[in-house]
């Protein structure tokens, strides 16, 4: 009975920090601007959506079938989502760097401003949907050490295939990041480039 207890205060907290996350004015940390803001990436490209969010369903849900995972799946999968946060951050750090500001011509501060934008709430939309799966790793490793109903284990290969989406997804926006901050350092390059050439003229 207490095991259940607990289960059931999980259960309820995790309810309850989601519900205060996507609140519409959340003032401390809106989790709905977050998404909205990361899926305008694609308004141009709508078929994109599918590539992003509905591939990974499908092989979420063979690789399911194929596969349950228990408690050392999760905690292997803990270090490398910590080792991703990581690398997530330490891109953010360097975003820090760019300033585009300065830039006279309009169009390509625009263009800049809006690629460090577009690179923020992809590193911001990733990082979320690390800590959450994180939490949600750490929830099934304590859970599956306990003895509970039978119908809960009935329900793993759901279990898994909702943690195997989230990683997928994970990975595929991850490309999006680096493709990103790819583009974002070329493109510095570039106005760097300018402005010593404009700066060289002028001296001539």
């Amino acid at each position: 009975m207490q095991k259940q207890c607990g289960l059931l205060l999980v259960v309820l907290s995790l309810i309850g920090i989601f519900l205060c996350l996507v609140r519409k004015n959340e003032p401390f940390f809106n989790l709905r601007k977050v998404v909205a803001e990361h899926l305008k990436i694609f308004e141009n490209c709508p078929e994109q959506y599918f590539v992003f969010y509905g591939f990974p369903l499908i092989f979420a849900i063979g690789l399911s079938l194929v596969y349950q995972a228990g408690a050392a799946f999760y905690s292997e999968l803990s270090v490398v989502l910590g080792i991703l946060l990581s690398m997530l951050l330490a891109m953010l750090s360097i975003l820090g760097g760019y300033d585009f500001s300065t830039v006279q011509d309009k169009g390509q501060r625009e263009r800049g401003m809006k690629g460090i934008e577009e690179t923020t709430n992809a590193i911001l939309f990733d990082s979320v949907l690390i800590i959450g799966l994180l939490l949600y790793g750490l929830t099934i490793i304590v859970v599956s050490g306990a003895s509970l109903p039978q119908v809960f284990y009935k329900l793993k290969a759901i279990v898994s295939g909702f943690a195997y989406y989230i990683f997928v997804v994970i990975l595929l926006n991850l490309l999006l990041v680096i493709k990103h901050m790819s583009n974002l350092i070329k493109y510095n390059l570039t106005v760097t480039r300018g402005r010593k050439d404009d700066a060289s003229r002028t001296k001539k």
